[in-house]
């Protein structure tokens, strides 16, 4: 029995310093000390893995660094430990939601909530995950919920306003410039606006103008379209009507009516489907304008999340022109967060028409298979990314493999409720990009919107 008590007293002991270096890292932590904390709680794991509330605040410090993976593991560690612990699951509901599950992010507050109907955060926090999933009449309803519990919570306000400023009336102009290898030169302006004047309803309309050149011809336009969307549940419905008028350099003036309507489907979180049509002219180019041609597009497609960090999407298409010509095509890809700023994917596209046409690209088939990669940074008001891909391409069933190359990036800063302006770019040898299927694409522009 003499043995027990010098092992009672290294217990005791180790129990008691323990618990200082506990109440030390809490210090810490509290009064914004994160490094000391940071040291503090890992101490604490050295001497005790399962410790939930050293587990829980380094996966939140994880979180703030972009370390998501490794954030979740604490996080489930300190679950573990305290199952039943709100602070715990809405930790793990927020991280899952910035790594862009959504759907377990969705689960996690609703469990909360069925068991807490009045806990501000996580009606908050299953509000954004409404919004990042375009479903705005359930976000605002989510907002307006945690700020009746509590008029002053943060995230209940931040959210409500991020609404409003989304939806708020806006008026949006863009002016861009493109260039091609065949010396076709280009400079369109749209101005657009926006309104909501309902919940899961808004009007839009815009006017454009293009003019275009190449080394023979000019030409220009002008044009206006008004339209609507719809939202009814999980189903979307925009459609949209308008007219441009053409002065091409050699051909008389013309008018062409133009028509485009998509209907969305979301049956589920983290899953959507889409079928739409377009009508409009064949006028990207001064010598598409001097042949009078229209054009008319369908196409369907889907977006998935099966996974966190992880989409796959692919789109199918049928294209009708004029001058009888048909076009089949699909395209497919899927990405993966790597990082919370960081992204990689694979990009395929495959495309034939039925005839060769006169003045655009139309070969018999046309391919193209590219690994991508994408940064994005974001800082209080700025935001900028950049992105590429490297790949190879075939022009013609009997064409050679040919290199394939992108790069884009854009850079915004945002001001005021809703107020943006972003410029963005655009290097390619992609033949698909060009109407002619010159190997060489450039496109540049400068967007600003403005909150009304």
């Amino acid at each position: 029995m003499r043995g027990c008590g010098p092992l009672a007293a290294l217990l005791f002991f180790g129990v008691r310093s323990l618990c200082a270096q506990q109440r030390e890292a809490d210090e810490a932590w509290n009064q914004g000390r994160y490094e000391a904390a940071r040291a503090g709680y890992e101490q604490i794991l050295r001497q005790d893995p399962s410790a939930a509330r050293a587990n829980l605040r380094l996966g939140i410090m994880l979180s703030w660094q972009g370390k998501l993976d490794s954030a979740l593991t604490l996080i489930s560690r300190a679950r573990a430990a305290e199952p039943a612990d709100i602070d715990m699951r809405l930790a793990e509901a927020r991280v899952r939601s910035w790594k862009g599950d959504l759907s377990a992010a969705e689960r996690l507050y609703q469990g909360i909530i069925s068991e807490h109907p009045e806990d501000a955060d996580a009606l908050a926090g299953l509000g954004y995950v409404y919004y990042w999933e375009g479903r705005e009449a359930a976000a605002r309803k989510h907002a307006e919920a945690a700020l009746t519990v509590d008029s002053t919570h943060k995230a209940g306000r931040d959210l409500l306003r991020t609404i409003e400023e989304a939806y708020r009336p806006a008026t949006e102009g863009t002016a861009s410039w493109s260039n091609d290898s065949d010396h076709n030169t280009s400079f369109g302006q749209i101005l657009s606006a926006f309104a909501s004047p309902g919940t899961s309803v808004g009007i839009f309309g815009s006017v454009n103008a293009l003019e275009t050149s190449d080394p023979v011809l000019e030409a220009s336009r002008v044009g206006g379209e008004a339209g609507l969307s719809v939202g009814l549940g999980r189903f979307q419905l925009t459609g949209a009507a308008g007219a441009r008028r053409l002065f091409p350099d050699v051909a008389e003036p013309r008018t062409a009516a133009t028509y485009r309507a998509r209907l969305g489907y979301r049956p589920a979180p983290g899953f959507s489907m889409s079928v739409g049509y377009s009508r409009g002219p064949f006028d990207e180019i001064a010598s598409l304008m001097e042949r009078g041609l229209d054009l008319e597009l369908v196409e369907g497609g889907f977006d998935a999340r099966p996974f966190a960090g992880f989409s796959i999407f692919a789109t199918g298409s049928g294209l009708r022109l004029s001058d009888g010509n048909t076009r089949t095509g699909v395209l497919a890809g899927l990405t993966h967060k790597l990082h919370r700023r960081f992204t990689v994917g694979l990009f395929g596209r495959t495309l034939s028409y039925e005839e060769r046409g006169v003045g655009y690209f139309s070969p018999d088939r046309f391919s193209v298979l590219e690994a991508t990669a994408g940064y994005t940074i974001e800082a209080k008001s700025w935001s900028g990314s950049v992105g590429g891909g490297l790949g190879a391409q075939q022009v013609g069933e009997r064409g050679a493999a040919q290199g394939e190359w992108h790069i884009e990036g854009r850079l915004a800063r945002r001001w005021g409720g809703g107020n943006r302006v972003e410029a963005f770019g655009l290097v390619t040898n992609s033949a698909v990009s060009s109407t002619t299927g010159a190997f060489r694409y450039r496109s540049a522009g400068v967007t600003v919107r403005l909150g009304l």
